[in-house]
């Protein structure tokens, strides 16, 4: 049994690393997907261009990873470019009033996206539509090119599909790029005054890709020159992903504020700390032992009704007085053998706040009692609510 158990075991990490191994050495296929991300590095990522950022615009560049309208709300002064890089923008109406009104505050924004939220549009009077790359049924795909407006370089780039073209602009535009054909010209890059500031849009995210940044020199520099515009200021690169994860989050809330933030990590620390604490010093489970029940009452009544079966109250009477004056002894801390003295009756009733009349009473029931040689049920009776009725006004129940 023992020497199946073992060849097992190695046969089993044989396979683990047989595994390990053909993944290491087989060829990784290449992932298309469109993402535009800063952190990824596939074809269509935005890693080498977060990277050489820096190179291009010479500037302290940051990464804007919380909301927009809460980075906005808080910007003073139009200190920063902000770029954003993504296939789809759309922020929401409060969000891209605030960025306007940056923008019309004298800032610049630079808008790289393959569609563009219809507000936006619509609040700088421009339309956009989709060319598919077709001339009188014509495929004409190959012969497209790229250019900017301040270069004569036209550049093709045949992993892309260049689709998306402005078709409606205002009069404060400026065209600063198109896809072109032979002596044709449509806009995919403008730049648009809007206020004191100016915003940039580009309609083909592509061209900034992973792909074209490291493909050729003349693809490099078409990004570069794009970029150029906001070269007089830091760039504020607003991170979708980063942004997105956090309103995934139903901590987002705590995530969002640096103090909360600190002081959740603080908790889970805490928590961690004294699990592990309490996992150590924890005792063993002892098991539950019920106490001995109390049958005293139980033992009470059954002597109780032993008696009055029995048919002899004068034993009750004698246990009922016996049972009182030990009490007596016990609460006030009188001397019950003194109980015909005439001073007793004015002591107990001083320390029992029982008028002295009562006291009186009550003493002198208890000796006729004590004197008589038989009683019957009405003695019985009579002593039993006589000397409850103290108990209960000195508060001895």
């Amino acid at each position: 049994m023992k020497g199946s158990v073992k060849f097992g075991l190695i046969l089993f990490a044989v396979v683990l690393v047989l595994i390990a191994l053909i993944d290491a050495t087989s060829k990784k296929p290449i992932i298309w997907d469109r993402t535009f991300d800063a952190k990824d590095k596939n074809p269509f990522g935005a890693y080498v261009l977060r990277q050489e950022l820096k190179h291009i615009i010479d500037q302290k560049n940051t990464t804007i990873e919380r909301p927009l309208y809460e980075y906005l709300d808080s910007a003073k002064k139009t200190d920063a470019n902000l770029f954003f890089y993504t296939s789809y923008f759309s922020m929401g109406e409060a969000a891209e009033d605030k960025l306007l009104d940056y923008v019309n505050r004298g800032g610049k924004a630079m808008i790289v996206a393959e569609a563009i939220d219809r507000y936006i549009l619509d609040s700088l009077g421009v339309e956009t539509d989709s060319f598919y790359g077709y001339k009188k049924g014509v495929n004409i795909k190959n012969q497209v090119r790229v250019r900017l407006m301040n270069d004569n370089n036209k550049i093709h780039y045949g992993k892309s599909e260049l689709g998306e073209v402005f078709k409606k602009l205002p009069k404060n535009a400026t065209i600063l790029g198109a896809i072109t054909y032979k002596e044709f010209a449509l806009p995919n890059f403008v730049a648009i005054q809007f206020g004191k500031g100016t915003i940039y849009l580009h309609l083909t995210p592509d061209l900034f890709g992973n792909y074209y940044l490291l493909n050729s020199a003349s693809q490099y520099a078409y990004v570069a020159k794009s970029l150029s515009y906001l070269d007089d200021k830091p760039i504020a690169w607003y991170d979708f992903k980063a942004n997105m994860d956090q309103y995934r989050t139903p901590l987002r809330v705590l995530l969002l504020n640096d103090g909360l933030r600190q002081a959740w990590y603080i908790l889970l620390a805490g928590l961690v700390f004294l699990l592990v604490f309490r996992s150590r010093r924890e005792q063993r489970a002892v098991a539950v032992v019920a106490p001995e029940p109390n049958l005293s009452k139980d033992f009470c009544e059954t002597i109780a009704t032993l008696y009055y079966e029995n048919g002899v109250p004068g034993n009750m009477v004698a246990k009922k007085i016996d049972y009182f004056l030990h009490s007596l002894r016990n609460r006030f801390h009188l001397d019950t053998l003194a109980l015909r003295e005439n001073d007793f009756s004015e002591e107990l009733a001083e320390r029992s706040g029982v008028s002295l009349v009562e006291t009186q009473s009550l003493i002198k029931l208890i000796v006729r009692m004590q004197d008589a040689k038989q009683h019957d049920l009405v003695d019985l009776k009579l002593i039993n609510d006589t000397i409850e009725e103290f108990k209960h006004k000195a508060k001895m129940i």
